[in-house]
């Protein structure tokens, strides 16, 4: 039996990186996986690999999410679990940075996982047990050079979630994973260059840049019931960079 043996879980940001990842590690423990991705030829070939469900859908877009939602949890017999892997990065000196890319980072990375989360709140409140994780970054906790508008969107996302953790107890679960550099398309500008890369994994202890496989052991934690004492809490998964 495997530790998510049973469970219904949307995953979403799962055509690709860490959404995928998840995706198959979670299949690999029993869930039954629905799949969003805006990316709508990716998700469904990914969903057709591992046995799971993929739609194509903007978590931007509130009517959508609903829609997508209600479809899925017919489809799965009910949702509880939610785990929101969707997010997007522009980096820019403050002076520098659009409004147009503020304001996606903005819908995209904190009112993406709201849209979702609401939309699946009646489903999650009737399952017995629930859980959702949140992706945020080591972004929501340290300033870093050329983020402010993905910083933000992280922080406000890390404190949904602690928000969520208060107010959803105790039958549902929320916590956030904050991910350091892992290699991604996302991040892909920076682990091809060796020089950037032998930089980034010297910051941090365990020198090494983290892969999604590490995200995705984390989100199988906070899903599964080893974690049932945990709600609200924020997991870095940073090889030992946001201590310092």
């Amino acid at each position: 039996m495997g530790r998510l043996s049973g469970r219904h879980i949307v995953i979403t940001g799962a055509a690709s990186g860490m959404g995928r990842a998840i995706a198959e590690r979670f299949v690999a423990e029993g869930a039954a996986v629905a799949l969003l991705d805006r990316n709508a030829a990716g998700v469904a070939e990914v969903a057709e690999s591992i046995g799971g469900i993929g739609r194509g859908c903007d978590v931007t877009d509130r009517a959508g999410v609903a829609e997508a939602i209600a479809e899925i949890g017919e489809r799965l017999g009910g949702i509880d679990g939610l785990v929101n892997a969707a997010g997007i990065l522009d980096i820019a000196p403050f002076e520098e940075l659009d409004p147009a890319s503020w304001d996606r980072m903005i819908a995209v990375n904190l009112t993406g996982p709201y849209n979702v989360v609401r939309a699946a709140m009646p489903m999650l409140r009737a399952a017995e047990r629930a859980t959702i994780v949140n992706i945020a970054s080591t972004s929501a906790i340290m300033p870093m050079a050329g983020t402010t508008g993905y910083s933000a969107s992280k922080a406000g996302l890390l404190m949904f979630t602690r928000c969520l953790g208060f107010d959803l107890g105790p039958t549902i679960r929320a916590n956030a994973i904050c991910p350091g550099v892992i290699q991604t398309e996302m991040t892909r500008y920076l682990w091809e260059n060796p020089e950037h890369s032998e930089r980034a994994a010297d910051r941090v202890a365990l020198k090494r840049l983290g892969v999604t496989a590490d995200v995705a052991n984390a989100a199988l934690f906070l899903s599964s019931e080893e974690s049932a004492f945990t709600t609200g809490g924020m997991l870095p998964v940073d090889g030992g960079f946001s201590w310092r």
